[in-house]
């Protein structure tokens, strides 16, 4: 990275999983969760979690074949990744809640909207196979177990303020637009 040195693993580490968690968006997702007696109800946002941690987590660890099937190089991975990034950030910046969706009762709730549309994002598809397909795919699972633990932890927090939820989500689109430009002048670095 410009700001961050290729030989400095530790600051690589951290950005992977500032970008992990700004792709989560946490705030976001505790805005959009059905609630029960002003929480979140803990069973479907856990078991969605865990659907959008497999799903994203598989593909960290195919994304060399995933990248190899396709013929796109990481560097240009990296730059696509990196506009859908930025792209996905100005939205959350400008408009950070979604319109209201449909939700299913009970369990179903884990798959809308906890799993699909609230977890499981452009952004972080297109992070896990940037990250396992340059990293290494055991790291890049683990900064992304990480990152779906403080979601779930945050998702748990009682919502009184909407304002300071709406605002700590437009805080995390900006941080994706910040991993963005980082990726694309990478990415054009790179190649």
């Amino acid at each position: 990275m410009i700001l961050i040195s290729t030989e400095n693993t530790t600051a690589i580490m951290v950005f992977a999983f500032i970008a992990y968690l700004a792709a989560v968006n946490p705030p976001r997702l505790r805005i959009g969760l059905p609630e029960a007696d002003g929480r979140a109800r803990f069973g479907p946002l856990l078991a969605g979690s865990a659907l959008v941690f497999v799903i994203t987590a598989a593909l960290a660890l195919s994304a060399e074949t995933v990248l190899e099937w396709f013929q796109i190089t990481p560097e240009s991975w990296r730059m696509a990744s990196g506009i859908i990034v930025g792209l996905v950030g100005a939205r959350v910046l400008v408009a950070p809640q979604r319109a209201e969706e449909p939700v299913l009762d009970g369990w179903g709730a884990a798959l809308v909207p906890v799993a699909f549309p609230l977890l499981f994002t452009p952004q972080l598809a297109t992070l896990a196979v940037l990250f396992g397909g340059t990293e290494s795919s055991s790291v890049a699972v683990g900064r992304l177990a990480l990152a779906m633990v403080v979601a779930v932890a945050v998702g748990m927090m009682r919502r009184t303020r909407d304002a300071l939820w709406l605002a700590s989500a437009r805080f995390f689109g900006a941080l994706l637009i910040i991993v963005a430009v980082l990726e694309v002048v990478e990415g054009i670095r790179d190649v």
